[in-house]
């Protein structure tokens, strides 16, 4: 029953092993308290950890579409080259032919 509303974040035990510089570090990194020290409530850690996963959502997808967009274009820029080169080789050969057809 205890074990359910206890939080190791307010056990006075627990105060100098969180005043570790390390460990308070990281306990910010992971949300769990806020640069000035205060513990942050269950229900804004997990509002900002969904936060978090939608911005990283929304950024892979940015990410996807932009690397779909440039295989897209080199695609395009691959078959534009493709193109001139032969309409070049197709006047080139009938440049050939016209010479072939006047020394005739």
């Amino acid at each position: 029953r205890y074990l359910a509303t206890y939080n190791s974040l307010t056990d006075k035990h627990l105060a100098g092993y969180f005043s570790n510089t390390r460990i308070r570090r990281h306990l910010q990194r992971s949300g769990l308290i806020s640069r000035s020290g205060r513990i942050i409530p269950e229900k804004e850690y997990r509002l900002n950890a969904m936060r978090r996963d939608h911005q990283r959502y929304v950024q892979e997808c940015l990410a996807r579409a932009i690397f779909v967009k440039v295989l897209d274009m080199e695609r395009h820029h691959q078959l534009e080259i493709k193109r001139r080169l032969e309409n070049s080789v197709r006047k080139e050969r009938m440049q050939k032919t016209k010479v072939r057809l006047e020394c005739s």
